[in-house]
C-alpha cells in the first residue's frame, strides 16, 4: 500500500519485514503512509464534492426533481383540440385543470399519433365528474392533419397504449384485461383475459 515509503529506505532496509527496521526508519514509513492517505482523503472529498456539484447543476436545468407533480401546464401542454376537451371536465370538477405527469401518454404506431389521457391522474375535487368507485374515465384521441378527435372512451382500473406495428390497448379492469386494436377506422376487441388467463 505504501509503495512510496520504500524509496526513501536503504538498500538494505527494502527486504526486511517492517518490525525488523531500524525505529527511525518505520517512523519515517509511518509518516509517509499517513500523508498519503490524508491526501487520498482530501481527493476522495473533492470528487463527493464535484458529484453533489454535478447533481445540483442537473436538477436546476430541469430534472424530475424540480418538476411540480400536480400542474396545470400538464394540461395546458396538450394540443387545442385535447384541451378543449379537458375545459368541459374541469368545469364539472369545479377547480382549477391540473394533473400529474402521466395525465397524458402519447405513441406513434403505424403511422398514426394516439394520445390517452388518464382521468386518475387529474385533480378533481368533484372526483364523480371522472371516476366511478375504483374505475377512472380513460380517452384516446386520434391526430390526423393536425387535429385530435375522440376514438375510445372507458371507465377502467388502468387503460394502456400499446405499439405492436399497429397501435392497440390493454384495459385493466379489476382481474380482466381486454385488448384492442385498432383497425383502421376505430379500435376493436381482440380477446378478453379474465383472472390473468
Amino acid at each position: 500500500m505504501c509503495s512510496i515509503a520504500r524509496r526513501n529506505l536503504n538498500d538494505g532496509d527494502r527486504d526486511r519485514p517492517l518490525s525488523a527496521r531500524p525505529r527511525a526508519r518505520r517512523t519515517q514509513m509511518y509518516g509517509i503512509c499517513k500523508k498519503w492517505l490524508r491526501s487520498m482523503t482530501a481527493g476522495a472529498i473533492c470528487l463527493l464534492a464535484a458529484l453533489i456539484d454535478m447533481h445540483a447543476v442537473a436538477a436546476a436545468r430541469g430534472g424530475l426533481a424540480s418538476e411540480n407533480p400536480l400542474a396545470a401546464e400538464h394540461v395546458d401542454a396538450l394540443p387545442t383540440d385535447i384541451r378543449r376537451a379537458v375545459a368541459i371536465r374541469k368545469r364539472a370538477c369545479g377547480n382549477k385543470a391540473a394533473a400529474a405527469h402521466y395525465f397524458s401518454v402519447s405513441i406513434e404506431a403505424g403511422g398514426r399519433r394516439f394520445v390517452s389521457l388518464h382521468f386518475e391522474d387529474f385533480v378533481c375535487a368533484n372526483r364523480a365528474a371522472v371516476c366511478v368507485a375504483d374505475r377512472c374515465l380513460h380517452e384516446v384521441y386520434l391526430e390526423s392533419h393536425g387535429r385530435y378527435r375522440i376514438v375510445f372512451r372507458t371507465h377502467a382500473s388502468d387503460l394502456k397504449l400499446i405499439n405492436a406495428g399497429a397501435a392497440g390497448i390493454e384495459v385493466t379492469d379489476g382481474t380482466s384485461r381486454q385488448f384492442f386494436r385498432w383497425n383502421g377506422r376505430r379500435f376493436v376487441s381482440v380477446r378478453t383475459i379474465k383472472n390473468g388467463w
